[in-house]
């Protein structure tokens, strides 16, 4: 029962009446990501172009840098206290290196990277006045190596995830700011069924050492025990949510 009670007391310390910022709020990984932290009581500032029916609701393209800059800088200052960032906005192409413009390496950049740095260090003093902050980004496997499927773009920016998470972990530390990722492995989600026919499925199945496909829910845990005060000692790490593969 004591165990019990300490859990329940820390979780309501880390969520309950928190304000937590999310992009790619609007499907998958992210989706249930809201959903979880909106049943855990915590109020969530969301950033991105599809509408939703909330009062901390930003539309912005997280592609149009100069506008979430503007964006971010409101948010920052009508909150005074934000309690988290968790990016999980992205986009895939499933294209080889010779058929990558410069235009699509930008565009997959602007929307998988760039915002991840641009609202962190906006809102670092906003994080510091919460007893917990924390900062997540959801990063990929194929940051860690490589991709059947997706573009060297797509995979680079990933990478450059867990580069960011890394040195804003060096430079937040001193003000108790954490900052992981998640790496999550392939999640059946409306991108991977656009990424990956049924036949690449299979095939994939049977490499992982669980013998299955990660769903929503493992994904979004991972980020809650992030943000949580569970993790409180880690910072600059990956959490590989990925069935053994890595």
């Amino acid at each position: 029962m004591l165990l019990k009670t300490l859990i329940k007391k820390k979780i309501n310390q880390d969520f309950k009446k928190n304000f937590f910022i999310l992009t790619g709020y609007s499907s998958g990984i992210g989706n249930k990501i809201y959903k979880d932290l909106s049943e855990l009581g915590s109020e969530l500032i969301l950033i991105g172009r599809k509408k939703f029916k909330s009062s901390h609701f930003y539309n912005c393209d997280l592609s149009d840098s100069e506008k979430l800059e503007k964006t971010i800088k409101n948010i920052s200052k009508k909150y005074k206290r934000i309690d988290g960032f968790i990016h999980c906005a992205g986009i895939n192409q499933c294209v080889k290196s010779e058929k990558i413009t410069l235009l699509k390496w930008k565009e997959i950049f602007s929307v998988n990277l760039t915002p991840a740095f641009l609202i962190s260090k906006e809102i670092k003093r906003n994080l510091k006045k919460s007893k917990n902050p924390s900062i997540v980004f959801v990063s990929s496997i194929a940051g860690h190596r490589k991709s059947v499927v997706s573009g060297a773009h797509y995979v680079s920016s990933k990478a450059g995830l867990l580069g960011l998470a890394r040195q804003l972990s060096h430079e937040f530390g001193k003000d108790k700011i954490r900052v992981n990722c998640i790496s999550p492995s392939q999640t059946f989600t409306s991108m991977l069924k656009k990424s990956m026919n049924k036949k690449q499925i299979s095939s994939l199945v049977k490499n992982i050492p669980v013998g299955r496909l990660a769903n929503v829910e493992e994904q979004s845990y991972g980020v809650i025990f992030l943000l949580s005060s569970f993790s409180k000692y880690i910072s600059g790490t990956s959490l590989n949510i990925d069935g053994g593969q890595i």
